[in-house]
C-alpha cells in the first residue's frame, strides 16, 4: 500500500492558512514573540540561540491554555520547531504587571552539528517557565528557562537548558 505525501510547500501553505484563519476568528489578540539567549547555559561549552513565538489569541480549555507554535536555532545551526500550549497568571488584575507563564511543546530537533549539544533523537519536549512584565501598550518583556528532552525515547538523552529574554507584542 503506497502512502500518498504532501510535498513540504503544501504543507506550510496549509499551516499558514489554518493559522490566519484562527487568527481571522479569534475574539482576543494574539502575540507574536522574539527571543535570544543562552543553550547549555549551566554548561561549560554554552552557545547563543534565538527564535520566534506565535501565541493564538484563542483559549482552550477552563485554564485558559492558549496555543503556542515557534521556532529556535543555535549559533551552530540547530535548529527546534515546536508546537504546544502555553498558560499565563497575572499577578495583579491591573492591565500592567508582572505575570508568569508556563508551557509545554513537543517538536522536531534537528542538530546542526558542530558544537551543540546532539540531543540524541528527533522529537524533543520543551517545557519551561516565564517571568514577563506587561506594558500599557501590550508590549511584553520577559525571561525564560526552558528544559529540552526527548523523555528517554532513545538511549541517548542529554537534555539542555535554556535562559531567554523575551520580548513580544500584541497583534
Amino acid at each position: 500500500m503506497k502512502m500518498y505525501q504532501l510535498p513540504l510547500k503544501k504543507w506550510i501553505l496549509s499551516g499558514l492558512l489554518c493559522l490566519l484563519t484562527s487568527m481571522a476568528l479569534a475574539k482576543e489578540s494574539a502575540d507574536a514573540q522574539v527571543f535570544i539567549g543562552v543553550v547549555d547555559y549551566a554548561q561549560d561549552s554554552q552557545a547563543s540561540q534565538y527564535g520566534v513565538q506565535y501565541l493564538t489569541a484563542e483559549r482552550w480549555t477552563p485554564f485558559d491554555f492558549r496555543p503556542v507554535i515557534g521556532l529556535m536555532r543555535t549559533r551552530y545551526a540547530s535548529h527546534y520547531v515546536f508546537a504546544g500550549l502555553t498558560r499565563e497568571s497575572k499577578f495583579s488584575t491591573k492591565d500592567t504587571g508582572f505575570l508568569l507563564s508556563v508551557d509545554f511543546a513537543p517538536g522536531l530537533y534537528l542538530h546542526g552539528g558542530n558544537e551543540d549539544v546532539n540531543l540524541g533523537f528527533w522529537l524533543q519536549f520543551r517545557s519551561g517557565v516565564n517571568l514577563v512584565y506587561e506594558f500599557a501598550d501590550h508590549t511584553r518583556i520577559g525571561l525564560g528557562y526552558h528544559h529540552l528532552s526527548n523523555a528517554s525515547l532513545a538511549e541517548e538523552n542529554p537534555g539542555t537548558e535554556t535562559l531567554t529574554i523575551t520580548y513580544s507584542v500584541r497583534l
